[in-house]
């Protein structure tokens, strides 16, 4: 994980599995005694069409810093990342676009997603065509914050 890792405009795809949490990018942004200066707001742009988003905040190992500073390389930084989720039974393409706004800077990403079918009882049930009972429509606006942890 890169300390400063905003990007002012990025697309990137992203390979999931149906229903797996699979991560789409992390942000931590820290100053030079390592201390969070700042989490961004997300705010989703365009819904993903079959499945769902959402972020954890979490503590990264900085792997880079994109400063000059490498004080904080090899040490935990607290951070926010953004996961993805399809719906049970989907595979196939899925997109989706946030922004992440800090006061210094603001991300617009583009996410192209591609759903690899599940393992196990996932794979067997092969989702409708127009069957969105299971799971409400997301809207844009704030991403949520992730409902079950990770284990």
């Amino acid at each position: 994980m890169n300390i400063s890792c905003f990007a002012q405009e990025s697309e990137m795809t992203v390979t999931a599995r149906t229903s797996e949490e699979t991560v789409i990018e992390g942000y931590a942004d820290a100053d030079n005694t390592c201390a969070p200066i700042e989490l961004p707001r997300l705010l989703l742009v365009k819904t993903p069409e079959h499945g769902s988003v959402c972020y954890r905040i979490e503590d990264f190992e900085v792997a880079g810093d994109s400063g000059g500073d490498r004080s904080c390389v090899g040490r935990w930084v607290r951070g926010i990342s953004i996961f993805y989720s399809a719906r049970a039974g989907y595979s196939g393409p899925d997109s989706l676009r946030y922004e992440a706004i800090a006061d210094r800077r603001r991300d617009r990403v583009a996410v192209r997603v591609r759903v690899l079918p599940g393992v196990g009882k996932d794979s067997e049930v092969p989702a409708s065509p127009g069957d969105s009972s299971r799971e409400p429509a997301m809207s844009p606006g704030p991403i949520p914050a992730c409902v079950v942890p990770v284990s």
